[in-house]
């Protein structure tokens, strides 16, 4: 396979996998067995008042048996973590011309290989028999992203041939993530629903940046 054609397949490959990845959390959603932290009665999955790792429980908080809905959330979650990788070796290709951009490329993309790697150890730690490591690759994971996006954004910021649009993604999308860890930090704290809420966002956030990002490597990549 030509280096060419591989990049290519691999922002390729990491849109199908944003996609299939949203597709299959919302199945396993669909199917989490019910209850949140806060209110165990409550039937089906609460948007805004159960975590994605929720869904990833093999008894979810109503008690009750929550195999299918485990299964789902572990495909997925293992899944992202395939389709990202890739994308994550093709990105640093765009930065190697210059000594200091390579190096802060380089770095980056191991960080996000890191938070990609991260997310299989949270596919197989499920949080209600195994807490303290699931909490761990949680940690790992938030911090790599947020490493990652500050690394990349600094690198796509300093060469002045990377399209400025692309920047300015990464860039808010580091400073969003960024608000919504110390909202998961705050409501690990004080309010589950704070959590909560962040997480989402920062799921959409990362679907978006990542759709966007990969859309236009591949778009670079052609030309």
């Amino acid at each position: 396979m030509k280096i060419e054609n591989w990049k290519e397949k691999a922002y390729l490959l990491e849109i199908l996998g944003c996609i299939i990845y949203t597709f299959i959390i919302f199945l396993a959603m669909l199917f989490y067995t019910g209850g949140t932290a806060d209110n165990p009665n409550i039937d089906g999955y609460s948007f805004w008042g159960n975590t994605i790792s929720d869904s990833g429980r093999t008894t979810a908080y109503s008690g009750k048996s929550n195999t299918i809905s485990m299964i789902l959330l572990s495909t997925a979650l293992i899944l992202f973590a395939i389709t990202t990788i890739p994308f994550f070796l093709a990105l640093r290709y765009f930065f190697i011309e210059v000594k200091i951009e390579k190096k802060l490329s380089t770095i980056g993309s191991i960080c996000g290989i890191i938070a990609s790697i991260s997310l299989v150890g949270i596919a197989f730690t499920p949080a209600d028999i195994l807490i303290g490591p699931h909490m761990i690759f949680v940690y790992i994971r938030y911090s790599s992203v947020f490493a990652m996006g500050v690394l990349f954004s600094l690198v796509m910021y300093m060469n002045n041939e990377f399209p400025r649009q692309y920047t300015y993604i990464i860039i808010i999308f580091t400073i969003v993530f960024f608000i919504i860890s110390m909202m998961g930090l705050v409501g690990l704290a004080l309010s589950r629903t704070t959590m909560v809420i962040g997480q989402k966002i920062g799921w959409f956030a990362t679907l978006i940046c990542f759709v966007i990002v990969g859309y236009g490597g591949w778009k670079l990549e052609k030309t």
